[in-house]
């Protein structure tokens, strides 16, 4: 035996590997049954599945990834997943493989074209199902690193841990989990190779999705495969700033948004999710599908991940050398992990099923009410996540699932008030409607300051209008430092007692002009002995 000395650097990478290595095989040692969706629960098993998704496993899957260590007596680290280096691809392939054949019961196969791998993992419907549906969840495996000048893609490194190491984890960890369970639907999970090309691998994939039955020498008939929905899972994990997860969709595929969305809220998964629904955006896999008439989400950390937008910085990370495991958020990848989790067996344990039970929601009103922010309750019964929301005013509704029951707080208006509450799921939605009376004494029906901003030399109006009579109205200037500026007496309309106006020439109680600046106008209405008084900013400008 001949001992050749490792350098320290490399040293790390194998004891980081060998522990990667080490989590793995724990994992096989969790005691797992599987059972029938009709034996379950689907309220206790959704909550069960969401504890069974660790942050360690990702990110030991991440880093199995990133390193793509190649087989062998030195476990040299690749580092890159470069479609046009061969041996890094067929390294991270058959690890890959490898990942998905620790379930017996995946069928796993390679699709091979143009030097191009998919790999491809079945889990097939149980036994009796007459079912077609077909459920996708995949992710590309390709890493690139162009934002380099000089990166070379047959010599360079492009780890890719986030871009899109967390999308294959992910996928695999979903794979793993759902294996345990038997379902009406067959479930496919997708490796795809070639994205960073010109999404490759879907392209392919979707091209085998149709097949031509041979009929008579002049006629034959294309069958296309009934895939109902992909979900397609493309670069998680690099956001410190908030949990946010974009979904793309277009019109037709909104209903698995809104699945996604709905479960966030049902199972407390904490998610921001920012919906992103526009036919023309085309930075994944999803893309193909779309094109051939299938529906498709992909779930991103950004759809633009190259610049700063809403609770988002820009990746500097993304399409470089420098995208690595220490620089992904993996509690982020964790949640989205579990939000797909969920959904997908959701979906697949009840929604799609023929004998669903459709939500039944009741709405509790008092027949009339003194209080203007008003409370709505109500209770629900469904065997799958729903989400509840109260028409006109669109108030998400906050659910307890212990008891079934629902509650909102809505602004009501004078007079009769005609709410709906609507229990929305994915494929549908369920109503019930009812009116509740507000015998305010009195409410402000209209509150106009113009103009504000206002000039300095202006002159500005004060118009009120109220839902009964008005006897008096005053108002109170005072600057941002709360000092007093002036009071202004108000005038009642001549045909309307409800309506008052008064104005102000922007000077003090002295005559003095006032300064450019914020003022707190009180606005103060008596009505049969009662005074009612609203608060409006004002800026002055020169």
């Amino acid at each position: 035996m001949i001992f050749i000395p490792m350098s320290s650097q490399l040293r790390h990478r194998f004891h980081a590997q060998i522990s990667v290595y080490a989590t793995f095989l724990s994992l096989l040692c969790i005691p797992f049954s599987i059972t029938t969706a009709a034996d379950d629960n689907l309220l206790s098993r959704g909550d069960e599945l969401l504890t069974l998704v660790q942050s360690e496993e990702l990110e030991a899957r991440v880093i199995a990834l990133q390193e793509n260590i190649a087989s062998g007596h030195n476990f040299r680290p690749l580092r890159t997943r470069s479609a046009h280096h061969r041996e890094a691809t067929d390294n991270v392939v058959r690890y890959i493989t490898n990942e998905f054949r620790r379930s017996p019961r995946m069928e796993v196969s390679e699709h091979v074209f143009g030097g191009i791998r998919n790999v491809v993992a079945v889990l097939p419907p149980h036994p009796v199902s007459s079912s077609n549906r077909i459920f996708i969840i995949c992710a590309h495996y390709d890493t690139q690193a162009i934002r380099e000048p000089n990166w070379n893609p047959l010599a360079s490194t492009a780890p890719g841990a986030n871009d899109n190491g967390t999308g294959v984890a992910a996928m695999l960890e979903i794979a793993y989990l759902l294996s345990r369970y038997e379902y009406e639907h067959e479930i496919r999970f997708i490796a795809l190779g070639g994205e960073e090309l010109g999404f490759l691998g879907s392209r392919h994939y979707i091209q085998e999705a149709s097949t031509i039955d041979e009929g008579t020498d002049i006629h034959t008939v294309r069958q296309r495969e009934n895939i109902v929905g992909v979900f397609n899972l493309d670069m998680l994990g690099f956001n410190w700033k908030t949990d946010l997860v974009e979904i793309i969709t277009n019109n037709d595929s909104a209903w698995i948004a809104r699945s996604l969305t709905i479960a966030n809220r049902w199972y407390d998964v904490g998610l921001k999710i920012r919906r992103t629904q526009d036919e023309f955006v085309d930075i994944s896999s999803h893309k193909p599908f779309w094109d051939n008439g299938y529906n498709a989400v992909t779930l991103t950390e950004s759809s633009t991940p190259w610049r700063d937008s809403q609770n988002y910085d820009a990746n500097p990370f993304y399409h470089t050398s420098a995208d690595t495991a220490d620089k992904v958020n993996f509690n982020l990848v964790r949640k989205v992990t579990q939000l797909v989790l969920v959904t997908v067996d959701n979906l697949l344990t009840d929604i799609f099923q023929p004998t669903r039970q459709i939500p039944q929601i009741t709405l509790q009103l008092p027949p009339t009410t003194q209080e203007s922010e008003l409370e709505v309750t109500g209770t629900f019964r469904s065997d799958f996540p729903i989400d509840i929301v109260i028409h006109p005013h669109r108030a998400e509704a906050s659910l307890d699932r212990e008891t079934r029951t629902y509650t909102a707080t809505v602004a009501l208006q004078p007079g009769v008030n005609v709410l709906r509450a609507t229990a929305r799921y994915p494929l549908g939605a369920v109503s019930v409607a009812q009116s509740v009376v507000l015998t305010q004494a009195f409410a402000w029906k209209e509150i106009i300051v113009f103009p504000n901003p206002a000039r300095s030399d202006g002159l500005t109006e004060f118009r009120v209008e109220a839902n009964v009579d008005i006897t008096d109205l005053q108002v109170v200037i005072y600057d941002s430092g709360g000092n007093l500026i002036k009071r202004i007496d108000g005038v009642s309309d001549r045909l309307d007692q409800r309506v008052w106006r008064t104005w102000w020439n922007q000077q003090t109680s002295y005559g003095l002009a006032v300064s450019p600046g914020i003022y707190m106008c009180h606005i103060t209405a008596t009505s049969k002995g009662e005074n009612y008084t609203y608060l409006e900013k004002l800026a002055i400008l020169r």
